[in-house]
């Protein structure tokens, strides 16, 4: 007899709608799972037999083969185990034959019948429900994840023995409903840029940073503040919309971020990935294709602490990125497209010893071994930093007045209204920051006067700049000038812009 189980697989982020073919006949007894399964849906062969008969019911003595339509597609994940039991079970007459078909089924089995948990239920509901699917039987334990996704009927179940009851019409499951409002209207907590001792000048790159998602990197001797000014960036940056909430919950549900009781994700990402970090786990990929930091940190910041101990493989895997928001990973199996739309802050020593310039402790490297350092940054990751910023020890009088600097919440006013005016000047445009500016929006929206324009080439053939610098400094001088309302880019602004692009002089 012959069944079709509705489920579904991720591609990334993405869901497509499967169909889970079964068919017992007479033969020699065999389990087959053939349409591109793998290793952990080949092994569901021995948890769905052991399942269905601690279910009370009998598996088939007969030749079972099922089948992931389409076959073409990589089939990834523990969560075909319901369907493929539920399918055995309907081909063998144990379901009513017409009483499962309007039910997608996701969920991994135990050997005494159980249903646990799965990755990935969110984007899996959202997907299959774009697919025509309102109708979806999963695991108990994912129900509040699964809640997030409005207008499907979600039947939360505990075991294979339950779901055939329930499909066969002998008992009934009712839907909790929980308030999907409430759930992505929770509260985001950050530390406050008020506990950062001095540093108005890097908080201030910061403030600009956050207005309008511009990359950062501090430079400084150990112990000058870099890490925890950058910790409190995402508290400057605004709330995340609720589509934004979603889309964050999606990847952290892919890839096992979130336990049962983390409903849905309120704070933006902040990774702080180790300098040993390889290519792969920094942007995606390996043999199961999965999301690296960048997409962890996706709407969020992604913290590069010691860049120049990175590999430098590691550092120029970033190029792609920064630059287009998103990864695309290919394989010959096909392509997946991850979303990294991130706000870099990098930090590093000036030196190898980490005391170049510090008014405090004597440099004990040689010239030629301060260069090799600096060098392990190339040109190109340097052009896709909008902002570069000295920070120094704090002095004597400014740890005194310990608790008396800026706030967060003053600090995110100035981002909020740089915020109002991009989402004004760009409501027609396919881009929502300055950062995201193409040639034919910095000619429209970055026009300056004479002065103005004197100083940029001035600066531009002083510090050697190159012609990505050039837009990046009108970037900031824009966003700079949208802090403080201000409709026109003045000297002052593309000044202050250009002091932030200044590593042509820190690395010389």
């Amino acid at each position: 007899m012959y069944a079709k189980i509705c489920s579904g697989t991720l591609q990334g982020i993405q869901a497509d709608k499967i169909t889970v073919e079964s068919d017992v006949s007479f033969g020699f007894p065999a389990f087959t799972i053939v349409g591109l399964p793998d290793a952990a849906i080949r092994e569901s062969k021995e948890r769905v037999r052991a399942a269905i008969t601690n279910s009370g019911f009998k598996f088939p003595d007969k030749r079972v083969t099922v089948n992931l339509s389409p076959a073409d597609i990589k089939k990834e994940g523990t969560h075909f185990d319901l369907a493929i039991a539920v399918g055995i079970l309907v081909s063998c007459g144990a379901v009513p034959s017409d009483s499962y078909q309007e039910f997608a089924f996701l969920g991994e089995l135990t050997l005494d019948g159980k249903i646990n948990r799965i990755r990935g239920a969110l984007p899996l509901i959202a997907g299959l429900k774009d697919k025509g699917v309102n109708k979806i039987i999963l695991p108990e334990k994912n129900l509040k994840e699964s809640s997030l996704v409005e207008g499907v009927k979600i039947y939360p179940v505990d075991s294979l023995k339950e779901v055939i009851s329930f499909v066969s019409g002998n008992i009934e499951i009712k839907r909790v409903v929980f308030d999907s409002e409430q759930m992505l209207d929770k509260e985001a907590e950050y530390e406050d840029f008020s506990d950062v001792i001095g540093h108005d000048s890097a908080k201030r790159a910061l403030q600009i940073a956050a207005a309008a998602m511009h990359n950062v990197l501090f430079t400084g001797p150990p112990g000058s503040g870099k890490t925890m000014l950058a910790r409190r960036l995402p508290g400057i940056m605004p709330p995340l919309t609720k589509e934004e909430r979603l889309e964050i919950t999606k990847i952290y549900s892919v890839y096992g971020f979130l336990d049962e009781d983390m409903k849905v994700v309120a704070e933006r990402p902040f990774r702080s990935p180790d300098h040993t970090i390889s290519p792969t786990a920094l942007v995606g990929g390996g043999k199961r294709i999965k999301a690296g930091e960048v997409s962890m940190a996706h709407l969020g910041v992604l913290f590069l602490d010691e860049f120049t101990e990175f590999s430098r493989g590691t550092i120029e895997a970033l190029r792609r990125p920064m630059e287009d928001e998103f990864c695309t990973i290919s394989r010959l199996s096909g392509s997946v497209k991850l979303p990294s739309k991130f706000l870099t802050v990098a930090a590093m020593n000036p030196c190898p010893c980490g005391y170049y310039g510090d008014k405090r402790t004597i440099c004990t490297c040689s010239p030629g071994k301060i260069a090799r350092y600096r060098a392990r940054l190339s040109g190109p990751i340097l052009d896709r930093i909008d902002i570069t910023v000295n920070v120094a020890v704090p002095e004597f009088d400014e740890i005194s007045r310990r608790g008396s600097g800026v706030s967060s919440s003053k600090l995110r006013e100035g981002v909020m209204r740089a915020r109002f005016m991009q989402q004004e000047r760009y409501k027609n445009e396919k881009i929502k920051y300055n950062s995201q500016m193409r040639s034919e929006h910095i000619s429209k929206y970055c026009k300056i006067d004479g002065d103005a324009e004197e100083l940029l080439n001035s600066a531009f053939s002083r510090m050697n700049l190159s012609i990505r610098s050039w837009d990046k400094i009108l970037k900031a001088a824009r966003t700079i000038a949208d802090i403080e309302e201000s409709e026109d880019i003045s000297s002052i602004h593309i000044a202050e812009a250009i002091s932030y692009k200044c590593e042509k002089t820190i690395f010389k």
